[in-house]
């Protein structure tokens, strides 16, 4: 690779490090995070959890794998945190995500800045993805 290459690829890095921290501090991260739980044939419902790995496997029952589904008003990424192996292990039917995906077991919505750490969803958000995910049938 030459010196001009590699020198663009040197910029466009240091770009993308200086938006992340940027929205970290708009977007910062706490010990304990607000998020929306979606259980099998049951309404969505706010909890405030624990921000660490242990209390999201709970949840879920497993291992977790992020599934990003749009942004906040604040840049940060909203994703749907399902088990991994939820299909494999035949976990019951929770939601359908109308063009995209068919969910199973319990799943909890949550946000992410753009360094990877979660953050709490705001109230405004959380009554969004309440709303959102009543439905068996979710539109995006």
């Amino acid at each position: 690779m030459n010196n001009h290459k590699t020198q663009e690829l040197i910029e466009i890095a240091k770009r993308v490090v200086e938006e992340a921290e940027a929205n970290a501090i708009q977007n910062p991260t706490s010990n304990e995070i607000q998020i929306v739980i979606v259980e099998s044939d049951k309404k969505p419902y706010k909890a405030i959890i624990e921000n660490e790995l242990d209390a999201f496997q709970k949840i879920v029952g497993g291992y977790i794998e992020n599934v990003f589904i749009g942004r906040t008003k604040k840049g940060a990424k909203v994703a749907v945190v399902v088990n991994e192996e939820g299909k494999l292990e035949q976990l019951p039917f929770n939601r359908h995500i109308v063009g995209f995906d068919t969910l199973v077991g319990t799943f909890f919505i949550t946000a992410y800045n753009l360094e990877g750490d979660n953050i709490s969803l705001t109230n405004e958000e959380v009554e969004k993805y309440i709303r959102v995910f009543s439905p068996m049938e979710v539109y995006l």
